[in-house]
């Protein structure tokens, strides 16, 4: 588990992230290689005493374990000045430092930009924060319901006459997590061609606005509103006949086509008539009516038989325990089975790193360290500040 290997092998990545998209993002730094040093407090960080459905494996909160691997342990107590004076010694030899505390608790704690780029002006100090490091709402709590809530993304799920609706998972924050490691790499490219060290910051608000980007550029240049479709869950802009259909057994999916080629597959001529995309949105809900009523009359597997048959769009829409069996997850690789903390025979089994490189492939150099695993590996005895 010591094995280096990665692209990003040559970095030393300082943690100071907790709950999702923090840790999401340093966990794919870790992924690739770095050395994540994750900091935490004594007994641990949040998300090792909340998780959802309260589920535990070795001890250990699940949504902790998702993505916290490939990461060592500290824990210390912030406000401890030896600990803040052991810490900032490393950054001697770090390259990036992440938080994503709300703005200026770093800086109280001692433990701000300037505080670090005092020690090594190289640095890359990257914050994430609910809605920036300024601003009205810089104070306010960031998580990623509220994110979906205050952005509108709430209304773009669902059928016209549903409530809001929350994504599934926790889009906001893993949207994020991935726009936090985009601007850590970006800093570190600038810095590497001989920019210097910089701060750069995300957050969810402006994330999960950017994540609308074409839902919000044609609300801001289209005079009629968003509307979901009022008997299917497609996109919002979506043309008939991209949705969800019930089949005798179970349900597909289809995205775009043009609806008289799909009736010429499906052997109706009720489809010939919504020959334009503009028919095709406007009376997508008699569409999906219609679609409906004839995919309802054959099972999933038959349907999918005729479609791939003639390249149409379309696949079945599995539950999980049908996802856990699918040949093409198998052909990833991408179910890993992690160590928690230095038991080898203490494990769980997870989603992989999504990654494929032909020389520097992701591996898995060490598991879920448990909370200050390697506080003395690192540190070593703190001296009085």
């Amino acid at each position: 588990m010591t094995d280096q290997h990665g692209p990003l092998s040559h970095l030393k990545v300082l943690d100071f992230t907790q709950l999702l998209q923090g840790p999401l993002a340093t966990q794919i730094l870790a992924d690739l290689g770095a050395d994540v040093i994750k900091f935490e407090k004594p007994g641990g960080e949040w998300m090792r005493h909340w998780g959802i459905l309260a589920s535990r494996t070795h001890g250990e909160m699940d949504s902790f374990l998702a993505f916290n691997r490939n990461k060592r342990s500290v824990a210390v107590d912030l406000k401890d000045p030896a600990a803040v004076a052991a810490i900032l010694r490393l950054a001697e030899d770090a390259d990036v430092v992440v938080e994503n505390f709300r703005p200026g608790v770093m800086d109280r704690l001692g433990l701000g930009y300037d505080a670090f780029a005092a020690r090594n002006p190289e640095l890359v100090y990257a914050s994430s924060s609910g809605y920036g490091q300024s601003g009205p709402y810089a104070g306010r709590p960031g998580q990623d319901l509220l994110a979906q809530a205050m952005t509108g993304a709430l209304t773009l799920t669902g059928r016209r006459d549903d409530p809001p609706l929350a994504c599934g998972i926790g889009i906001a924050d893993e949207y994020t997590g991935m726009h936090l490691v985009t601007a850590i790499l970006a800093a570190l490219c600038n810095r590497d061609a001989g920019g210097g060290g910089q701060r750069v910051a995300v957050d969810l608000f402006s994330c999960t606005v950017a994540a609308q980007q074409q839902e919000l550029t044609v609300h801001l240049n289209r005079d009629e509103p968003l509307q979901r479709a009022a008997g299917n869950v497609g996109h919002v802009g979506g043309t008939a006949p991209f949705g969800i259909y019930g089949t005798a057994d179970g349900h597909l999916a289809l995205a775009m086509m043009a609806l008289p080629r799909l009736g010429q597959i499906l052997g109706v001529a009720w489809l010939d008539e919504f020959d334009s995309d503009e028919l095709a949105f406007r009376e997508r809900d008699r569409v999906h009516a219609l679609l409906d009523a004839h995919f309802g009359t054959d099972t999933t597997a038959r349907w999918l038989e005729l479609l791939d048959a003639h390249d149409v769009w379309c696949a079945p829409v599995q539950d999980h325990d049908q996802l856990e069996r699918d040949p093409q997850l198998a052909h990833a690789g991408l179910l890993w089975e992690v160590p928690v903390g230095d038991d080898p025979e203490a494990t769980f089994r997870t989603v992989g790193s999504p990654f494929s490189f032909s020389k520097t492939p992701p591996r898995l150099r060490r598991g879920v360290p448990r909370a200050g695993q390697d506080t003395a590996a690192v540190l070593g005895a703190l001296e009085p500040a």
